[in-house]
């Protein structure tokens, strides 16, 4: 019988970040254990992705409207009204293709499709990118606060497991709901190993970024304290890998030659083999797909000390953790770095050892995903 798994992940058509690109390797590695992924997803570009990787896809709805806080809860009921028509789509999308796991990842199809799992007897998996700590179950214990957060805590009960990317996750998110969720649990985030197929370069002078170029990633930090440091160090270049809204905005900020931006790239482990320094300056994380790929690719890592960041940069042994929104801190950290190959080795070398003892996704998957799917 063909096992059939709906990765649901509801986003604005035009993003596309490390949340979508969970499920293009999560989908890779079930083909590889017998399974059949079928993407679900408003992402363009993750549907683009998933097909090109050999993944099946299906195109889904999804509300522009994302803020209910404030003033807008007198639309609720608009909310309850794409809800039901949420429902009814993924009834029909279940019954159609027969799933036998509904892998939920985004907020309204918390709701909707573990509906249409619950009543088509369907299993039902969630799985947190930072969603529920940021948006879902904020204010949940505040008085008429929050009604669809409510909402979806009591739906909570139906998935077999929730999962979550990180401890800082997990413990924060369990201080903020107003009970505990006994199916609530650890699965972190991973990469694969591919760092043998990309040459070793002596890079210690190239620091790059790769993510979305938008507000909470840093970008302008990072540029910033690049421009701090860069005079002391010629050869030194800041390599920019990714897209945005705000792209143009950035390119405004840089009066520098040795700050390049390359663009979105479908090829990140080959950015990341240019690179000596990786730096991930954002305000906000769950486990970062972009430091796990740059410690399987052995890199070493300046980010921000915020949320998950911790449990992949150990302070001055995988890499360097600096104040969030700080540009001397960050400068500091990449003069650090720049003036010591030495010790760049050794970060590097330390962050592929932690990768390879805890966050390699091929053992994720079969040790920990696939046996929530067949509990």
């Amino acid at each position: 019988m063909e096992k059939k798994v709906f990765l649901i992940r509801g986003i604005s058509p035009k993003d596309y970040g490390g949340a979508e690109k969970y499920q293009i390797s999560l989908g890779g590695e079930l083909k590889k254990n017998g399974y059949t992924p079928i993407v679900v997803s408003s992402s363009i570009k993750l549907l683009e992705e998933a097909e090109a990787a050999g993944l099946k896809t299906i195109k889904a709805p999804f509300c522009r409207q994302q803020n209910w806080s404030g003033y807008r809860n007198l639309f609720l009921p608009f909310f309850v009204l794409w809800e039901v028509y949420l429902f009814f789509w993924y009834l029909f999308k279940t019954l159609k293709y027969k799933p036998q796991v509904l892998h939920i990842q985004s907020r309204d199809e918390f709701i909707a499709a573990t509906l249409a799992g619950k009543v088509t007897k369907t299993k039902i998996v969630w799985t947190d990118h930072s969603d529920l700590r940021l948006v879902v179950w904020e204010n949940i214990n505040i008085k008429y606060k929050n009604p669809i957060g409510k909402f979806i805590f009591k739906l909570a009960k139906y998935p077999v497991k929730i999962t979550t990317i990180s401890n800082y996750e997990h413990k924060f998110v369990s201080k903020i709901i107003p009970k505990k969720l006994p199916n609530y649990v650890v699965v972190p985030n991973g990469s694969f190993d591919f760092m043998d197929k990309y040459p070793k370069n002596d890079n210690s002078n190239i620091v790059g970024f790769l993510g979305r170029i938008i507000d909470y990633k840093g970008v302008e930090e990072l540029i910033r304290a690049f421009d701090k440091v860069s005079p002391k160090y010629p050869e030194a270049k800041l390599l920019i890998y990714g897209t945005g809204e705000n792209d143009d905005y950035y390119k405004q900020l840089v009066n520098n030659k040795k700050i390049v931006f390359k663009g979105y790239t479908n090829k990140p482990l080959k950015a990341y083999a240019e690179m000596g320094i990786f730096v991930l300056p954002s305000y906000h994380e769950g486990l970062s797909l972009a430091l796990l790929d740059a410690a399987m690719m052995q890199k070493a890592i300046i980010a921000t000390n915020i949320d998950g960041n911790p449990e992949v940069v150990i302070d001055q042994k995988t890499g360097l953790l600096v104040k969030p929104q700080d540009v001397n801190s960050l400068a500091s950290a990449l003069d650090k770095l720049l003036s010591s190959p030495k010790l760049q080795k050794e970060y590097a070398k330390n962050a592929r050892k932690l990768f390879e003892e805890k966050y390699d996704f091929a053992k994720i998957v079969k040790e920990m995903i696939i046996p929530i799917y067949e509990s």
